[in-house]
């Protein structure tokens, strides 16, 4: 499986929303010298149910990583399976009810989502396959090692959210040796563009009221 649906697509979008606006609040002078305020920021963007609910809304990449767990059925069925940053457990209880885990671990860092995915789980009845950890995945302790690791862990630009390394972290540290990452791989296409509006955007900066502000425009077009 490949990166799941559109890089730039609206939950990506949303997502990148979030991560900004979670960069604009002012960190503790309590914290400066560290980076846990932002980290702090960072999870407590995603503890909104509207967020999910505008990633739940993108068809395309749900759609692929229903039809990714449907295709590798023989590799999860029966078998434990972790979701590393779980969100509301759409994959959690895709992977329990079309993929046949026996198990699945849901990790989340976020309280107030990790209770949605508990309650949209039981909801469905697979509380006694799925059980939601909250934390993050990098802290929490698992009873066992997994088979399957899952993750929705693309963000804007596929990299934007730094969420690759915690699943790394999790392959590393959870999943054993042979076992199943969904997705494995992903790929990002670049190509050369003729943007005219953007240059003149950014030219304009250079002949500002008879004033050179080029360096505006040139971090415009950065």
């Amino acid at each position: 499986m490949a990166a799941a649906g559109s890089s730039d697509g609206d939950s990506s979008n949303a997502k990148k929303r979030a991560r900004d606006a979670a960069d604009e609040e002012a960190c503790d002078e309590d914290h400066a010298e560290d980076n846990s305020c932002d980290d702090d920021e960072y999870f407590e963007a995603y503890n909104q149910v509207g967020v999910h609910a505008l990633m739940l809304d993108d068809a395309p990449r749900v759609g692929v990583y229903l039809a990714a767990i449907r295709a590798h059925r023989a590799s999860i069925e029966g078998k434990i399976l972790l979701d590393v940053g779980a969100g509301s457990g759409i994959l959690s209880m895709l992977a329990a009810k079309y993929g046949g885990a026996r198990r699945v671990f849901a990790v989340e860092a976020t309280p107030g989502t990790a209770q949605l995915a508990r309650e949209l789980i039981a909801r469905n009845g697979l509380q006694d396959q799925v059980s939601v950890i909250q934390g993050r995945v990098e802290q929490v302790e698992l009873p066992e090692k997994v088979d399957v690791i899952v993750s929705e862990w693309m963000g804007f630009y596929l990299v934007h959210e730094s969420m690759l390394e915690s699943v790394l972290a999790a392959r590393d540290r959870w999943l054993r040796p042979g076992g199943l990452l969904l997705p494995s791989s992903a790929k990002i296409w670049a190509a050369p563009v003729e943007a005219e509006l953007l240059r003149s955007r950014g030219e304009k900066f250079s002949r500002f009221h008879g004033i050179d502000l080029s360096n505006v425009g040139d971090a415009e077009l950065a």
